[in-house]
C-alpha cells in the first residue's frame, strides 16, 4: 500500500500483471482500474483504461483526493469486475489554504495567502488560468504579486506545493490600468478581451518589446480573421501575413502526406465500427522463416481499392517479422533483409515503444509485420514522381478492425521496395530504400499505436490530425535522439562541421526543414489547424510545438498523449494540467527567446526555452545547408507608435510584431488587439497578445 500527500498523485502507478493460463505474460489486453473508496473526497485514476505491454504489465496513475483517508481501487478484466484485484492507498495531509488577505484585490496587489504545506518560494500560486511565483513564504504563509489582466469578478485561486494542488480558495478580483512593468527578456501573455482595459507601456525612451498577436484555438477548417494590432493609435499601418517559403525549397514528400490524411480521415471514419465489436479469435499460423502469407493491400491514393499481394517471411526477430513481396523477391539480398531487420525489431521497435506504449496484437502472434511490396510503389505513376514525389510506406487502422472486408487482421507496416530501373515507378536504389522507409516506419508505428489506444482500447476516437501527425514526426525525432546519444562529435560524422551523425539524418532532416518554412511564415500557417493533407510548415509547426511541451513537461508526457479517449486540445490541457491558451502562448514566445545570440541561455526563464535542442543554432545550420539566406527565418513586422500592424490569422497562427523605442516625449502607449472590421472576438477563437520586453 502507498500513502502520499492530498491531492498528489502517487510517486509509483498502480500495476497488475494480466497472464494466460500457463502463466504467460499476455500482451494488450485492455485493464479497466476503478476508485471504489474515496472517489467523495475527489480521488481518481487519470485514466480509467490501460494496456497490458510485452511483459503482462498495465498501470494506472491515482491522484488522491482532498481529505485524509484510504481510496481503494479495483483492477478487472473488461466484464470481468467479480475476478478484480484490489489495490490500496493512504492519502495523508498535503497542502491546504485556510485564508486568504484581501479577498478583494487588483493588479499589483499583494496578496497573503496562510495554510499548512505550502511549500515557500518554490510554489505556484495559480489565480484562475494564471500562474504566478511567490514574492516570499514559507510552509505556512506566502506572498504573492496578483497579476495584471485577469477577468475580472470571482476568481479561482489555489496553491501548487510540489505535485499536489490545495482545494481553492476564491477572490474577487477587479481589472484596472497600470503600468505593465516588465524587465528586460521577461514576458506576459493576455487575452483580447483584456487587453486595452488593463495595461500599458510605460517608456523612458529606450525600451523595445516584441508583441505576439495569435489565435491559440483549434478548428476543423480554417477560417481567416482580418485582425489589427495597434501600439496608441490609428494613423498608421503596416501588413503582415503572406509570406512564402524560402526560395529553391522544393515541396514536402506530398503523396506520402497525402496518403497519410486519407488514411487518417477514414480511421475516423472506422472508428465507430470500433466499439462494442466481438474480440477476435486469430487462426493459429506459425510465423515460420520462408512461409508465405497473402495480405489484401490498397492499390490507390483514395484507398478504395484493393488486390491480393503474396508475401514470404524473409525476417524473423523478437518483435517484428518481415515479407517481401514474392513478385519482387531479389529486390533485397538475405543480408539488407538482415540489416533492415535488425535495425527494426532492435532499434527503432523500442524507441517508439518505450515512448508511445505498447502496439496491439489482434493477430496474438507478438509481432509487427511489415511488408515490402511494390504495390506501395506503384500508388504514384513515374510520371508523377516529379510533381508529387512518392508514398514510401503506411500503417492503415482497417487492419485493427478484423471484421472489416479488406482487414489483414492484424498490425502491420507497408513499405516499397527498391526498384533502380523504374520498373513499378520512381526508381529507388536499395541504399536509399532503407534509409527512407526507416524512418516512415517510426512515423507509422505511432500511428499505429495511437489508432489501437484510442479507439480499439477505448472505444473513442481517433486522435486529431495536428496531434497526431505532430507525435509520428516526435517519432521520427525520438529515433535521431537515440543516434544522437550514441554517437556524439564527431563519431558517425562524413564532415566535421555536422551537428547530428550521418545514422540521425533520415529521421531529423525532414524535422528541421519543415521547422524552418515554418517559422518564416508564422501568420499564414497553423499549429492546430491543418489545411489538407498537413504542409511542411503545418507538420513543422506541430512538432515543434510538441517538442516544447516535451521539454517542458517530460518526454513521458507523449505516452500519456496517446494513451488516453481524449484528442486534440483537451486531450493537451488534461494531460499536461494547464490551459490550452497558456502553453501555446508560452510556446509562441520560446520559438523568439529560445538561444538568442548574445544572451547566456541561462539569462531566459526555462518557460521560455527548448531545453533539448538550441532552436537558433538548428535553424542557422538549415539555413546553410539548403542556401537561405537568412540564418533565422522569424522577421518581426513593426507597429508604428500611434498606429497599427493589420493581417490575416487563422486558428492556431501568431505574427511576431516589434514596438518601440518609443518617440522622445512619449510616456506611455495603450496597446490593442481586435478585429479590423469591428465586433469583439468570441471566446472560442482563443484571441491573445504575447508582450515580451525585449531590451
Amino acid at each position: 500500500m502507498q500513502t502520499g500527500p492530498l491531492g498528489n498523485v502517487l510517486t509509483q502507478p498502480l500495476s497488475v500483471s494480466v497472464v494466460d493460463a500457463a502463466g504467460n505474460p499476455v500482451k494488450a489486453a485492455v485493464v479497466v482500474f476503478r476508485v471504489t473508496a474515496g472517489t467523495s473526497d475527489g480521488a481518481a485514476v487519470l485514466d480509467s483504461l490501460s494496456v497490458t505491454d510485452a511483459t503482462g504489465t498495465a498501470q494506472a496513475e491515482l491522484r488522491l483526493g482532498t481529505r485524509s483517508g484510504a481510496v481503494t481501487v479495483l483492477a478487472f478484466a473488461p466484464g470481468a469486475e467479480d475476478r478484480a484485484v484490489t489495490m490500496r492507498a493512504t492519502a495523508m495531509g498535503g497542502p491546504t489554504i485556510s485564508g486568504v488577505l484581501p479577498v478583494n484585490v487588483g493588479p499589483g496587489d499583494t496578496l497573503a495567502i496562510a495554510g499548512d504545506a505550502l511549500g515557500g518560494v518554490g510554489a505556484t500560486v495559480e489565480f484562475g488560468t494564471t500562474r504566478a511565483r511567490p514574492v516570499s513564504g514559507s510552509n505556512g504563509e506566502l506572498r504573492v504579486v496578483v497579476p495584471d489582466c485577469l477577468p475580472a469578478g470571482s476568481l479561482s485561486l489555489r496553491v501548487l506545493s510540489g505535485s499536489a494542488w490545495t482545494a481553492p480558495a476564491t477572490l474577487s478580483y477587479s481589472s484596472r490600468r497600470r503600468p505593465l512593468t516588465l524587465r528586460p527578456l521577461e514576458a506576459v501573455t493576455i487575452t483580447a478581451t483584456e487587453l486595452a482595459s488593463c495595461a500599458e507601456l510605460t517608456t523612458s525612451g529606450s525600451e523595445a518589446y516584441l508583441l505576439i498577436p495569435q489565435f491559440a484555438a483549434y478548428a476543423e477548417s480554417p477560417v481567416s480573421t482580418v485582425v489589427r494590432i495597434s501600439g496608441g493609435g490609428t494613423s498608421a499601418a503596416t501588413v503582415f501575413g503572406g509570406a512564402m517559403s524560402p526560395a529553391g525549397m522544393r515541396g514536402g514528400p506530398d503523396a506520402q502526406w497525402a496518403i497519410d490524411r486519407t488514411l487518417r480521415e477514414q480511421e475516423q471514419r472506422l472508428a465507430p465500427l470500433a466499439r462494442g465489436g466481438q474480440a477476435y479469435r486469430p487462426p493459429m499460423l506459425a510465423l515460420t522463416v520462408g512461409s508465405l502469407r497473402t495480405f489484401r493491400v490498397i492499390t490507390s491514393q483514395a484507398a478504395d481499392q484493393f488486390t491480393n499481394a503474396t508475401g514470404q517471411l524473409r525476417y524473423l526477430g523478437e518483435h517484428l517479422g518481415i515479407y517481401v513481396d514474392t513478385s519482387t523477391a531479389s529486390a533485397y539480398t538475405d543480408t539488407e533483409i538482415e540489416r533492415l531487420g535488425h535495425l527494426f525489431d532492435a532499434e527503432l521497435y523500442h524507441t517508439v515503444v518505450e515512448a508511445f506504449g505498447p502496439e496491439s496484437d489482434i493477430d496474438q502472434n507478438g509481432k509487427v509485420l511489415v511488408f515490402l511490396t511494390p504495390r506501395v510503389n506503384a500508388l504514384v505513376a513515374s510520371l508523377d514522381c516529379g510533381a508529387r514525389g512518392f508514398v514510401t510506406g503506411f500503417f492503415y487502422g482497417r487492419d485493427l478492425l478484423p471484421s472489416l472486408t479488406n482487414s489483414n487482421a492484424g498490425e502491420i507496416f507497408y513499405a516499397l521496395v527498391p526498384d533502380p530501373t523504374g520498373r513499378f515507378s520512381c526508381s529507388h536504389s536499395s541504399y536509399d530504400t532503407q534509409r527512407l522507409v526507416s524512418s516512415t516506419f517510426v512515423h507509422e508505428m505511432q500511428h499505429m499505436i495511437s489508432y489501437f489506444h484510442h479507439v480499439v482500447a477505448r472505444g473513442g476516437d481517433a486522435e486529431q490530425h495536428w496531434v497526431n501527425e505532430g507525435l509520428s514526426h516526435i517519432a521520427e525525432e525520438l529515433a535521431s535522439k537515440l543516434f544522437e546519444a550514441r554517437y556524439p562529435p564527431p563519431l558517425n560524422r562524413t564532415s566535421s562541421t555536422q551537428l547530428f551523425p550521418d545514422s540521425a539524418a533520415p529521421f531529423i532532416t525532414q524535422q528541421l526543414m519543415n521547422a524552418y518554412v515554418y517559422l518564416n511564415s508564422t501568420p499564414s500557417h497553423s499549429v492546430t489547424t491543418f489545411d489538407g493533407t498537413g504542409s511542411m510548415e503545418e507538420r513543422g509547426a506541430a512538432w515543434m510545438f510538441l517538442r516544447w511541451l516535451g521539454d517542458q513537461k517530460g518526454e513521458a508526457i507523449y505516452r500519456r498523449l496517446v494513451q488516453t479517449s481524449l484528442t486534440g486540445v483537451a486531450n493537451i490541457e488534461a494531460r499536461s494540467g494547464e490551459p490550452f491558451g497558456q502553453l501555446f502562448g508560452d510556446f509562441a514566445l520560446a520559438l523568439w527567446t529560445d538561444s538568442i545570440p548574445g544572451v547566456a541561455r541561462s539569462q531566459v526563464a526555462p518557460r521560455y526555452r527548448f531545453l533539448s535542442r538550441n532552436l537558433r543554432q538548428l535553424m542557422a545550420r538549415q539555413a546553410l545547408i539548403s542556401g537561405w539566406p537568412d540564418e533565422w527565418p522569424v522577421k518581426p513586422v513593426n507597429v508604428p507608435f500611434g498606429g497599427y500592424a493589420e493581417g490575416s490569422l487563422i486558428q492556431g497562427t501568431m505574427v511576431y510584431t516589434s514596438f518601440g523605442p518609443f518617440p522622445a516625449g512619449t510616456s506611455a502607449a495603450v496597446l490593442g488587439f481586435g478585429k479590423s472590421a469591428g465586433g469583439a472576438f468570441g471566446k472560442a477563437e482563443g484571441a491573445q497578445v504575447g508582450v515580451l520586453r525585449v531590451k
